[in-house]
């Protein structure tokens, strides 16, 4: 998870105690709208991030807390809770469509990593021959076409 309940309470202080008041699954309420707020960024930043995230930027955790305590409100979130979750939601839309970044630092190095390209199989152009695999150009020359 991108946020824990210790960092709603810092960021919001007794409201997340009041929202949990305000819940059937009062246990478990906290923990809920953290783990949908990571499964709605996971949706936004899969495309572009390796996840898991190799760590979690502030900015994300921010994002976390707004949009779990937007959550949290299950009846009518307040124009600032409803706000921020909008903000969130805008700015990894921005995420996804490679418009924003996330910052990401690596561990090792310090070092900001952007979204490092995934092992997505590549194609090759119109025209080239194909050299590995089962079936090279001369067995697949042999082979009957259909028309």
């Amino acid at each position: 998870m991108y946020a824990t309940e210790a960092n709603l309470v810092a960021r919001f202080g007794g409201e997340i105690d009041e929202l949990k008041l305000m819940h059937a699954s009062a246990s478990t309420a906290v923990q809920d709208a953290l783990q949908d707020a990571t499964e709605e960024i996971n949706g936004y930043i899969g495309g572009r991030y390796t996840l898991p995230l190799p760590n979690v930027p502030s900015n994300l955790e921010r994002m976390a807390c707004d949009i779990a305590r937007y959550r949290l409100y299950f009846q009518q979130p307040t124009e600032e809770v409803r706000k921020r979750y909008e903000d969130a939601v805008s700015f990894l839309k921005l995420v996804a469509t490679n418009k924003a970044h996330l910052q990401i630092q690596n561990v090792e190095t310090s070092q900001i990593v952007d979204d490092q390209p995934k092992n997505k199989p590549s194609t090759a152009p119109i025209g080239t021959t194909y050299t590995g695999g089962v079936f090279g150009d001369a067995v697949l020359n042999m082979m009957p076409s259909i028309k």
